[in-house]
């Protein structure tokens, strides 16, 4: 059987904290907690120096400033922009050693100080203006005619200045021929004999030679606006290729694909009457 006093041992690191914070507290041991301070700020060295010209933000020449070690190395110093202070030369300026000496931080070069009020009377003038201007009357708004014509007038331009036939060149799709069926081998395919005897039927009526590409409304309706550009008044004239239909039903919707004669009508929206021409789609060399 156990001892009773084995039991009553920590059993976990838990158990070991937790008693040995009490006893801690009994006997008032100080704890090693580590207490977190302020951070200390990095001091920044500094030397006093003699400008020896005016530098904005500083001073003028002839001041006695503070500046960080590293600019006076770096910068000021090469380019001759100011000079180390000793104690000699503090006395010398009048300068008592233990004065406390600061930059002028507000003091501007003349050519900053003059675009300073020159921003200024800008401003000035700006705000004069807005104010002369919010002091006006609103004039009348006057309606502006915008250069439109009528449906009426455009239709009679139309019939005026469109030629009755326009013409149009495609090239044409080239049909290889069919090879001459011969009648009989004794025969020569080249031979002249009659069409009955030989059994060949008729020719019949050509169809259409195709065309590459195509002529639409909106080819038709560019080629009538390169037409009326040319006019003063034809310029006016509003015209789509909506405005554009073929009088008779095509291949192809809202234009065709073959060589030959078309009737078009032309009229425009709210138009009362329509006019037609004539367009011819011709084989180019």
């Amino acid at each position: 059987m156990a001892s009773p006093l084995v039991s009553k041992y920590p059993q976990c690191l838990s158990c070991i904290r937790r008693m040995t914070g009490s006893l801690r507290d009994i006997f008032q041991v100080p704890s090693h907690q580590q207490t977190r301070g302020k951070k200390r700020l990095v001091k920044v060295s500094t030397v006093k120096v003699h400008l020896l010209q005016n530098v904005p933000g500083y001073g003028r020449r002839g001041a006695v400033i503070p500046v960080t070690a590293g600019m006076m190395r770096n910068i000021w110093y090469p380019k001759k922009m100011a000079e180390y202070v000793t104690n000699d030369k503090l006395q010398q300026l009048g300068v008592k050693k233990d004065t406390t000496i600061e930059r002028d931080s507000t003091f501007r070069s003349n050519t900053e100080r003059k675009l300073d009020k020159e921003k200024e009377k800008y401003e000035r003038t700006v705000a004069a203006e807005e104010s002369a201007m919010a002091s006006l009357e609103p004039e009348s708004s006057i309606p502006i005619e915008l250069g439109l014509l009528s449906p009426e007038r455009s239709m009679t331009i139309l019939e005026n200045l469109v030629p009755p036939n326009l013409d149009f060149y495609r090239v044409p799709v080239t049909l290889s021929e069919a090879p001459q069926k011969r009648v009989s081998p004794s025969v020569r395919s080249n031979s002249v004999i009659s069409a009955a005897a030989a059994g060949v039927k008729e020719p019949q009526k050509p169809e259409a030679m195709g065309i590459y590409g195509s002529v639409t409304t909106m080819d038709i309706a560019a080629n009538i606006k390169a037409i009326l550009a040319e006019d003063e008044d034809g310029v006016r004239v509003v015209l789509s290729p909506e405005d554009i239909t073929f009088v008779e039903e095509t291949s192809r919707k809202n234009g065709v694909k073959q060589l030959g004669i078309f009737e078009i009508e032309i009229r425009l929206n709210d138009a009362p009457d329509a006019i037609r021409r004539t367009i011819r789609v011709n084989a180019q060399d």
